[in-house]
């Protein structure tokens, strides 16, 4: 069961790194290419800023995902002493379960939101595109992130390790 986690953790990270390098390298090349036409042919890409935006949303809730794998959300820490010792472990493991259903509590609230512009047709006034598609990645990242959290409260040797991080 572990390794099979394990594997599964390991397999949706890599998704999400994939994601980011390819959402930010577009990020990059459509604006590029905007202030390139810009400078050089006095006439900008059309819909490029839109596209990167889009992109950089695509690339934002990736990373999202990321840091939940590696431990970087920020947390206030200045609590941590009142469960030092043998309540650590299981005020971690609630903390886990606690993220867990807000970012559950998250996914459900973005995804009425997804519902409601798919009902509506909502689209972008730039490209024409539905935005829902689009709006779908923030549902599933949460689910995804909250997931991550509920597998690191069940088997916490699976969570990722907590750094010391000096001010």
């Amino acid at each position: 069961m572990i390794r099979m986690l394990r594997r599964f953790l390991k397999v949706i990270s890599t998704i999400e790194k994939a994601i980011v390098i390819l959402t930010f390298s577009a990020v990059l090349a459509a604006l590029s290419m905007d202030v390139i036409g810009r400078e050089v042919f006095a006439q900008g890409l059309f819909g490029s800023v839109k596209f990167a935006v889009y992109a950089l949303i695509l690339c934002a809730m990736a990373g999202f995902g990321l840091a939940t794998a590696s431990g970087a959300h920020l947390r206030p820490k200045f609590l941590d002493f009142v469960t030092q010792g043998r309540a650590e472990m299981p005020a971690r493991r609630a903390g886990r379960v606690a993220s867990a259903a807000i970012l559950l509590f998250l996914a459900w609230g973005a995804l009425n939101m997804v519902l409601f512009s798919r009902m509506i047709g909502d689209r972008d006034l730039t490209l024409g595109w539905l935005i829902w598609p689009v709006q779908m990645v923030l549902p599933v990242a949460f689910v995804i992130s909250a997931l991550r959290h509920l597998i690191y409260a069940a088997f916490p040797e699976l969570g990722p390790a907590e750094e010391e991080q000096t001010e």
